[in-house]
């Protein structure tokens, strides 16, 4: 059976591949990022799901609970309003509004062109490092990254 164009045998190999190879996490997230969405929003539904992974990965506060998530993505990404959200997620408008101000914050909070580094080191060099890294947010937090930085690592091997 044809229906616009694309094979309803097609598709069903396709979701059953997906299936296969997919957590169902990772399916969720490609749902997300492929359901249409409408261009009344702040960003797109790709950007949202790039910015929470950043705000997670970055971010030593607490995280967002799914409700809020979802509440943010309404507004952020559909374009809903926060009332619309509220009454989507049986969220208060109010925290919404909260959230929505937690995650503009947080935007804002993060340092430009820095990366998350996740690696096996040997004890000793781990634990300079972790002072470099204690050393480096503390300058960022006052702003101070900006002129030369000189780090020195002492690599024992």
């Amino acid at each position: 059976m044809q229906k616009d164009g694309v094979n309803q045998e097609q598709l069903q190999a396709l979701a059953q591949d997906i299936k296969n190879t997919l957590k169902a996490s990772e399916i969720a997230q490609l749902i997300r990022l492929i359901a249409p969405t409408p261009t009344t929003g702040e960003m797109s539904a790709a950007e949202f799901e790039t910015l929470m992974a950043e705000l997670k990965d970055k971010s030593r506060r607490r995280g967002y609970s799914d409700t809020s998530i979802t509440a943010a993505r309404l507004v952020l990404v559909m374009g809903a309003t926060v009332a619309e959200a509220a009454a989507e997620t049986n969220v208060s408008r109010q925290a919404i509004h909260q959230v929505l101000k937690r995650i503009k914050r947080r935007m804002e909070s993060l340092p430009e062109n820095w990366v998350q580094v996740s690696t096996w080191l040997p004890a000793e060099i781990a634990s300079q490092l972790e002072q470099i890294v204690t050393s480096l947010k503390s300058q960022g937090d006052s702003g101070g990254v900006q002129g030369d930085l000189a780090l020195k690592l002492e690599v024992k091997i």
